[in-house]
């Protein structure tokens, strides 16, 4: 008789352990995930327009990029690595939910400001994220998203080797 109230009490216990998991794990110290393929299609199909190389997923970079990204969400802002990096990197951040392909599109949308023949952007504008993308030298892109406790989404792209060298162009 004793052993079916050990049985029920044991499954309450479990279960009230699981709600207050799910209670104490903050929004912000969650991985989450971005859609890959997306990412990769978003990437080679803005590379195929300027007859570039399709890129490949790199997990390595993936990392690199959530880790950035979770560093970027503590305060909500975004700044690049400081120093001397073996990577190029893109970041992107919006105030509502939104998807990585978003973010690559924001950075290829700044096609229309880059001037191929003078090799630089247009006066005022940028368009360094674009060039980042369609680098004829960069082959592995990895990318990563995190939450800001406001609500903001914070994306990070990390491109292997790294583009925009100073003085070449960028295909």
């Amino acid at each position: 008789m004793v052993a079916w109230w050990i049985k029920i009490l044991t499954r309450l216990i479990m279960f009230a352990g699981m709600i207050l998991s799910l209670i104490l794990v903050s929004p912000a110290l969650a991985t989450p995930s971005i859609d890959k393929v997306q990412a990769l299609q978003a990437h080679n199909s803005a590379r195929a327009k300027d007859k570039q190389r399709p890129l490949q997923w790199s997990k390595d970079l993936e990392k690199i990029s959530q880790q950035w990204a979770n560093q970027l969400a503590r305060s909500c802002k975004l700044y690049h690595h400081k120093g001397d990096i073996p990577f190029g990197e893109n970041l992107f951040s919006y105030s509502l939910p939104t998807t990585v392909g978003h973010a690559i599109s924001a950075w290829t949308d700044e096609k229309k400001d880059y001037n191929y023949s003078q090799n630089r952007c247009k006066s005022g504008k940028q368009c360094g994220h674009y060039t980042q993308v369609v680098w004829k030298g960069t082959t592995d892109v990895g990318c990563a998203k995190q939450s800001c406790s406001n609500g903001s989404q914070i994306f990070v792209c990390s491109y292997f080797p790294a583009g925009n060298i100073v003085g070449a162009r960028p295909f």
